[in-house]
């Protein structure tokens, strides 16, 4: 393996010093806007600039993104937890929504934070409180000033669920000249798929450094929230449900449009819509509320204090999800499910949670983030892919009238999941020689 410490292999301090500039005045420019126009994001800038209200020391530290990363690490955390004899486990995201998340793992994670902007000073900060003995990035995360921080100190660090999707390649093949010196800071460089790592090493990766681990995705979580006792019922006292899952500007009214066309063959067809990101839930309503249709929030439900106590099924045509972490345990009583960013060109999102449910799943034509997932279940006949709302409305229709097809889809969905697990334990076998098994 390449010493990540040679100059050969490091970039020239000047282009780092241009980068961060750079990189600082459109912060400068940027963050103004973001404290206005997102106003959650204001009091995440104290850890974004390196404050961080830990002190720590040899603790492992992973960071995930957002949500779906913060699920995908979760049954690695479970295995971490069990090997490392106290040692703490600190998890950084990007985005509230994965913070969130994050922070309901408290039997097993020390400490949660945002990750630091990428300035000298706010990594050395970040670093100095955590102290880490390892950090571990889920997912395609190049952040230059932070790897030479951790070469510097003598950090390993490590890609896992690593992947590069079409949109990606063709950016990062524009930075290829200073690519590979900043890619050497990694200690190791896990991808999903081998069409990851081959795409990883025309960007001029050290090959002895590449490895295919596989998609942590598909391990799940064992630790599924369970659903609340009202929302259960609310959701068994209906006959058919179709579930609209991390919906994205401009798609609530395509899945609306499919929606009175399937109505038309299936009157008591409910529809529960859970935009992918929360905050929005007032926006979707209004969509809602123009198209004549009465949907209740889920924070409207009332919570069923004990388990004698009961109440009518609210009337209505569906339910706005407007919580995080619940839709998850939702897609154990959904009849269909369809995947939201896919008609929309947002790139997709993660089919994996309905398929272990073994429910028939459709997403449109945008999963370019997750193409080998996609093309996966398309090729063994576990989902169906449609090309815009009439489609979209025609297959929902033909799904709730052939429940054979439709448990034929989720039987075969279950097993491609069951077929591809393993990757988190292919993780902590190469994090053993690192010093996280022991």
């Amino acid at each position: 393996m390449a010493d990540s410490t040679n100059k050969k292999y490091t970039l020239h301090p000047a282009m780092y010093f241009i980068y961060s500039l750079f990189f600082g005045l459109c912060v400068l420019l940027v963050l103004p806007y973001y404290v206005v126009r997102f106003r959650r994001y204001l009091p995440t800038l104290s850890d974004r600039l390196g404050f961080l209200k830990v002190d720590l020391n040899r603790s492992i530290w992973i960071h995930a993104v957002s949500v779906g990363e913060v699920k995908a690490i979760e049954s690695l955390l479970e295995g971490l937890g069990k090997r490392l004899n106290g040692r703490p486990i600190v998890v950084s995201t990007a985005t509230p929504t994965g913070q969130q998340l994050a922070r309901q793992r408290t039997d097993i994670v020390h400490s949660t934070f945002y990750f630091p902007i990428d300035l000298p000073g706010c990594v050395r900060r970040a670093l100095d409180r955590v102290r880490p003995e390892i950090v571990i990035i889920a997912e395609t995360e190049i952040w230059p000033n932070f790897l030479r921080e951790c070469r510097r100190r003598k950090i390993p660090v490590i890609m896992i669920n690593g992947r590069i999707s079409d949109r990606s390649f063709s950016r990062y093949r524009l930075v290829s000249r200073w690519l590979p010196k900043v890619l050497a800071d990694y200690t190791l460089l896990g991808m999903q798929s081998e069409t990851d790592r081959r795409r990883m090493e025309v960007l001029g990766a050290d090959p002895a450094k590449l490895t295919v681990l596989g998609n942590l995705k598909f391990d799940g979580t064992s630790s599924e929230r369970a659903i609340e006792a009202g929302l259960a019922e609310v959701l068994r006292g209906w006959h058919s449900i179709w579930i609209a899952a991390s919906t994205m500007p401009g798609e609530e009214e395509l899945v609306l449009d499919a929606y009175a066309q399937a109505r038309v063959g299936h009157p008591d067809l409910k529809l529960v819509i859970a935009p992918r990101h929360p905050d929005r839930c007032d926006e979707v309503q209004e969509i809602i509320r123009s198209r004549g249709l009465r949907f209740i929030k889920r924070t409207n439900l009332p919570s069923l204090q004990t388990p004698q106590a009961r109440y009518a099924t609210p009337e209505g045509d569906g339910l706005l999800l407007d919580t995080i972490g619940e839709l998850a345990a939702v897609f154990e009583y959904a009849t269909v499910v369809f995947m939201g960013g896919t008609l929309v060109a947002r790139g997709g999102h993660n089919i994996l949670e309905p398929a272990r449910h073994r429910k028939p799943v459709i997403f449109g034509p945008h999963m370019e983030n997750f193409r080998d997932i996609a093309r996966l279940f398309l090729d063994g006949g576990a989902a169906i892919q449609v090309r815009d709302a009439t489609e979209l409305g025609q297959t929902v229709s033909k799904l709730l009238s052939d429940t054979a097809l439709a448990a034929q889809l989720g039987t075969a969905a279950r097993r491609i999941v069951d077929q591809n697990t393993g990757a988190t334990e292919r993780v902590l076998s190469i994090l053993a020689p690192a010093g996280t098994g022991q």
